[in-house]
């Protein structure tokens, strides 16, 4: 018999089947290798997304045994569904700490009725509006009789800290002799309507409907056709340097609200709005030139 060659070496032969398994399995390692070495998409600079929300608006932001609903909840299911990046749950915020949030990077995104103003575009950027409102009046059972702003001659009206509404509800002492009462948040003054240590709530109506509809039991009403101060545009809330991200949602939200869904959003949410307003629709949705003139800019466009 041959001697064996000092420098050659014997391996076990592979069967076909044992030989195919291990390739894959050398194929999987490598393709697990250069996914993970792929980096997770972003939006804002960021891979998760932290949304901050009121909780206390019915029909807007309303948070009850840790379930969220109304309209702007909706606004950011579209949005979550829309941007290809992973989102945490939604943070709750006060009216007052909308654009502190934002500036402390506590959220990267706020929807929380949040209105569109000069003084807000100098710090934060918005897409927007989603909705357009005007500020009115809530007032309880016991106003049956008021029907005209100076039917609220001589009342206390309360509204809220870190609101626009505030602002307005400023000069209601020269206009009709009311007192204007602000306090902590939304369910402040609704307690005390109710309690009827004041007489009317004055905020956006879209809110005051959202209240109505949740408060139907105790007849709450949204005085009609009665508005005071400039009409409100919602905006979705953002840290400022991201201006093609932001583009990028103007251009979702010019397409949504020309749909039925944000049609059914809106009657869904806010039901007593659409059942007290049929011609809602030519009030309450923005154009898409209204939009384009407020999102992603510094001031809004002529």
């Amino acid at each position: 018999m041959p001697a064996t060659s000092p420098d050659r070496r014997s391996f076990p032969r592979l069967s076909g089947r044992t030989a195919g398994i291990a390739v894959a399995l050398a194929l999987s390692v490598n393709l697990a290798s250069c996914s993970s070495d792929e980096p997770e998409p972003e939006f804002l600079g960021v891979e998760r997304i932290t949304v901050a929300m009121h909780n206390d608006l019915p029909g807007i932001s309303y948070s009850e045994n840790y379930d969220r609903s109304g309209l702007d909840f909706l606004v950011f299911q579209h949005v979550e569904e829309e941007l290809d990046v992973a989102f945490s749950d939604p943070v709750d915020v006060s009216s007052g700490d909308r654009v502190t949030q934002l500036l402390d990077h506590k959220a990267d995104m706020t929807i929380a009725s949040f209105s569109i103003t000069a003084e807000r575009m100098d710090l934060i950027d918005f897409v927007g509006p989603y909705l357009k409102t005007r500020q009115g009046f809530l007032v309880g059972p016991e106003s049956t009789g008021v029907r005209r702003l100076s039917d609220l001659r001589g009342t206390r009206i309360c509204t809220w800290q870190g609101t626009t509404s505030r602002e307005a509800l400023d000069h209601i002492r020269d206009t009709v002799d009311a007192d204007p009462v602000v306090l902590t948040d939304a369910s402040d003054c609704i307690e005390q309507l109710l309690a009827g240590q004041v007489q009317a709530v004055s905020t956006d109506q879209a809110i005051l409907y959202g209240f109505a509809g949740h408060y139907r039991k105790n007849r709450l009403r949204v005085v009609p056709d009665v508005t005071i101060g400039a009409p409100q545009y919602y905006g979705i809330g953002l840290q400022k340097g991201h201006r093609q991200d932001c583009r990028r949602l103007e251009d979702w939200l010019k397409r949504h609200v020309g749909t039925s869904t944000w049609i059914r959003d809106v009657e869904t949410s806010l039901p007593v709005l659409t059942e007290a307003d049929p011609s809602w629709i030519s009030s309450h949705k923005p154009s898409a030139n209204e939009i384009e003139a407020r999102s992603c800019r510094d001031s809004v466009s002529p």
